[in-house]
């Protein structure tokens, strides 16, 4: 099977993609990714989710 490159546009929009779930995360863990309750799911989910990867590793 045949591999094609991927396309500049492809390659910046991955770039720009990464760059989004990494400030997402940071804001996540500041706390300031609002107050609604979707927000505070998240924040809970993103916190338990890490406290269970520090206690499996």
């Amino acid at each position: 099977m045949k591999h094609n490159p991927l396309h500049q546009w492809q390659k910046e929009h991955s770039k720009r993609v990464k760059d989004f779930h990494k400030n997402h995360a940071l804001t996540i863990e500041i706390g300031e990714n609002g107050n609604g309750l979707l927000a505070r799911w998240e924040r809970f989910l993103y916190n338990k989710g890490k406290a269970l990867f520090k206690a499996v590793k």
